[in-house]
């Protein structure tokens, strides 16, 4: 973890040279960490490493939010993160005044902050909101499903439900952007299986597809198995498959790649015998209307007119 060692040394000269040599990487303003721990984050944690050393040398006065909060509670964006960490002010204060720090002179209500891993951030309501105002709508309904998601198991609670997103948004007004956000409260979900089956959910309801069944169950042999996308009208499923599947470490759980590519068979062979037709996509199609178009053909399924609009 970054630390900010101007306190001990009473000048960051050590450090400075520590970079230079390629020993520590610097984090933020007198604050580095060691090059071997920088290097094994992923570009998630790298960011949030960033958002919390940028909190932590301004004594945590004002709440981190939108991406810099999502990246601390770990809500996925399907989008790069910016170069900028962000904060919330009173409506009162000014906006950015340094580089590579943007401050957000909107104002907040007491119950829309908590403390995360020792710093002030938006609450997991205020930040889903406040990154439908400023995201996409792929990488916006992504992390409103991840702060709905439901564990199967009932071992990980939600981090928040609708209702209290909906009671955030109507405190919150009225606020640019809210048409926006509330579009991506009505249409978040509790089912949704990962960041890529979002931003599939949101193409496809782009595309004007029937409303699909989400985590439909299907027993092979002694098993229940669950399907990202089920349209009962054509008994045809579609699957999101991305790499992480079968090259993450986590995912993998000890398998190797081609025992995990056997097993999926095995899977979809004994879900295709009850329907009547199946189909993967990749990340690149689940984030394109055209593409997804033509792989749902194959299920006999024709687009309409868009189902998520911004009234």
């Amino acid at each position: 973890m970054a630390a900010d060692y101007r306190r001990a040394f009473g000048t960051d000269l050590r450090l400075r040279r520590g970079a230079e040599r390629g020993h520590l990487h610097r984090v933020g303003w007198g604050q580095y960490c060691p090059v071997e721990v920088w290097g094994a984050l992923d570009r998630d944690q790298r960011y949030a490493l960033k958002a919390r050393a940028a909190s932590l040398s301004r004594q945590g006065a004002l709440p981190l939010s939108h991406q810099s909060a999502a990246a601390l509670w770990q809500l996925p964006l399907l989008a790069p993160w910016p170069d900028e960490v962000h904060f919330l002010t009173e409506r009162a204060s000014g906006g950015r005044s340094e580089p590579r720090i943007r401050k957000h002179a909107v104002g907040y209500d007491a119950l829309d902050v908590s403390i995360l891993q020792g710093v002030l951030v938006t609450s997991v309501a205020r930040t889903v909101i406040e990154l439908a105002t400023v995201v996409n709508l792929r990488p916006a309904v992504a992390a409103a499903d991840r702060a709905l998601a439901v564990d199967r198991t009932g071992q990980i609670p939600p981090l928040t439900d609708k209702a209290t997103l909906l009671a955030t948004w109507e405190r919150m007004l009225p606020f640019r952007g809210s048409v926006r956000a509330r579009v991506v409260i009505d249409f978040a979900t509790t089912l949704s299986g990962s960041p890529d089956e979002s931003g599939g959910r949101v193409t496809i309801a782009l595309a004007g597809f029937p409303e699909p069944e989400l985590q439909h169950p299907f027993d092979i042999g002694d098993r229940t198995v669950f399907t990202d996308f089920f349209w009962r009208t054509v008994r045809g499923v579609g699957e999101s498959d991305g790499r992480i599947k079968y090259f993450d470490p986590v995912m993998l759980n000890g398998r190797t790649t081609a025992e995990v590519i056997y097993e999926e068979k095995l899977r979809e062979d004994a879900i295709r015998r009850q329907v009547a037709g199946f189909v993967r996509w990749d990340h690149v199609t689940s984030q394109s209307v055209p593409r997804m178009t033509a792989r749902l053909a194959f299920l006999g399924l024709t687009p309409g007119r868009p189902r998520l609009l911004l009234r």
